[in-house]
């Protein structure tokens, strides 16, 4: 082949081949080449972005300063089992040599907040003098020993409390909860001890005992829980035994009108795994299974009503992560996290015929919550409804639906407006609603409303004043208004209302578990079975708190 020949098909050729790399490589053509110069801009960049160490400073209840110079304070921190390192690196959800994450950073100040043994918590970057990223880790302990005593009297009755609790055992995160409760039905020395992640700082153990006048029950529970809103996998066992007595009464009579000795022992076995999971949300899937065994009998009587029944429960729930960080709310001073997630959770309780129910029957679970961030303050609304049916009828079931608006003008003011309502259907003996005392109206005695059907709504404003007792207690002056009530389906409805004004007293050094203490001067407005009155109550946090 002649020279020129061989030179012009070589052309064509590389040409061709040229072209073919161009149309399989588009994707690539449409990069410029990266010069060596470019290669390390990336990687310093990507150095940047890469948490080289984590720091924990761990404070305690107060500064050192405040110590040297308050000998309270001294005293306190002498007092005080400061939480040990472990535990706080333990909810860490970033490490040395990942990529910062400014959401894990957030969550992971809230899985320490949520531990209530902290006042304060922050997480912040900072730039070390090599230039390197570090993530720094702030803590400050709030005061974990709180005593119990405590003296409410509405009506003729008294709640007498005594005892103590601990939060952050040996500076570990456990809880330690031991009482003794004189109320107008019994008297309970309660004693409960939890330890979170105790086992391979995973899995977590409790126990708890109630020793009752009539009776007595206890408990145990082993869980691997969801540590973050990125973890795959959790489960849980529980097992509660109940020896006891079930005291029931209707219409406002604060005298018994039945009375049953009840026999419980119910175990609990719940597992799920996480289909999707990231700090902005997740969707998981699971099951709740449970074996139970309860006996009622009249008081008198050597005639037993026993089941053993079992049922399991499948569900699915899917959660978008929203979150705000206030203060005043329930506490007074330190940080609260309130979760405005959107989150449901469906699952279907199947109860075979077979597994002791007098007919099959299917139920459906549904658990919604959503909530929204206002220009200044929030709004919650939370749905519940369980059931089981069978042969076309709704043999029992519970629908709960509640709505929370809270506005916050400014840092010292708040505005708290709250609304239940529920609806039973074939409630288990003593699980009615019960209103009156400890929850619900609170110038109105135990029992004052029971049944099947409740509604509660309350309002209150709070005002912290600005000054703080010896640089640590924080109080503000309140005043509320409430009306709420039960009855059983058929009778006439039964409600309760009452006003009044009082003090809030928190802490800006105390653990987070414990709500702001509340002491109250309430009107109680008159009703078919209470007079019209004026009653003191001391309590802590909402009644609300406490309403299923």
């Amino acid at each position: 082949m002649p020279s020129r020949l061989r030179l012009l098909v070589r052309a064509l050729v590389v040409t061709g081949l040229a072209a073919t790399a161009g149309r399989g490589g588009a994707l690539h053509a449409q990069q410029p080449a990266r010069s060596v110069a470019d290669t390390a801009v990336g990687r310093r960049a990507a150095d940047d972005a890469t948490i080289a160490r984590v720091t924990i400073d761990r404070g305690d209840i107060y500064a050192p300063a405040e110590a040297r110079d308050y000998w309270y304070a001294a005293l306190g921190n002498w007092l005080h089992l400061r939480t040990r390192e472990h535990v706080i690196r333990r909810e860490l959800l970033l490490r040395a040599g990942a990529p910062m994450d400014s959401a894990r950073a957030a969550e992971t100040a809230r899985n320490l907040r949520r531990l209530g043994i902290f006042a304060e918590v922050r997480t912040d970057t900072v730039r070390a003098p090599d230039g390197r990223l570090e993530l720094r880790v702030h803590t400050e302990d709030g005061w974990s020993t709180r005593p119990v005593l405590g003296f409410r009297s509405v009506g003729g009755q008294t709640l007498i409390s005594a005892g103590v609790i601990e939060t952050n055992v040996l500076g570990l995160g456990g809880t330690l909860d031991v009482r003794w409760i004189d109320d107008p039905d019994r008297t309970t020395l309660r004693t409960e001890l939890v330890l979170p992640r105790v086992i391979r700082d995973r899995i977590t153990v409790g126990a708890g005992y109630n020793r009752f006048s009539d009776g007595r029950s206890g408990g145990v529970v082993v869980e691997q829980p969801w540590f973050s809103l990125s973890t795959r996998g959790a489960w849980r066992v529980q097992h509660v035994q109940v020896d006891g007595r079930v005291l029931r009464f209707r219409d406002g009579t604060l005298r018994i009108v039945d009375s049953l000795t009840r026999r419980l022992e119910l175990t609990t076995v719940e597992a799920g795994r996480a289909l999707r999971a990231s700090p902005a949300g997740f969707v998981r899937v699971g099951a709740t299974a449970q074996l139970r065994r309860e006996d009622f009998a009249p008081r008198e009587s050597l005639v037993t009503t026993r089941t053993m029944t079992a049922a399991v429960t499948p569900f699915v729930e899917a959660l978008r992560a929203r979150f705000v960080v206030v203060r005043n709310y329930r506490l007074l001073g330190p940080q609260e996290d309130v979760d405005l997630s959107s989150a449901a959770r469906v699952g279907v309780a199947i109860a075979p015929r077979a597994w002791g129910y007098a007919t099959s029957g299917a139920g459906p679970l549904v658990v919604a919550r959503s909530g929204a961030r206002l220009p200044r303050g929030f709004a919650l609304a939370t749905v519940r409804g369980t059931g089981l049916a069978s042969g076309g009828a709704v043999d029992s079931g519970t629908v709960t639906v509640a709505g929370t608006l809270v506005l916050q003008p400014d840092a010292r003011q708040t505005l708290v407006a709250y609304a239940n309502a529920g609806w039973e259907r074939n409630p288990w003996p003593g699980e009615e609603f019960d209103l009156g005392l400890v929850r619900g109206p609170r110038a109105f005695p135990l029992h004052a409303f029971t049944g099947d059907r409740q509604r509660f709504a309350m309002v209150e404003y709070k005002y912290a004043l600005p000054y703080r007792v010896a640089r640590t207690l924080v109080v503000a002056v309140a005043g509320f208004a409430e009306v709420g009530g039960a009855w059983f389906a058929g009778d006439p409805s039964r409600y309760g209302a009452d006003a009044g004004a009082g003090v809030r007293i928190g802490s800006t050094r105390t653990a987070q578990a414990f709500g702001a203490v509340r002491v109250d001067v309430a009107r109680r407005f008159a009703t078919d079975r209470f007079p019209a009155g004026w009653v003191t109550v001391i309590g802590t946090g909402f009644p609300f708190d406490l309403l299923r």
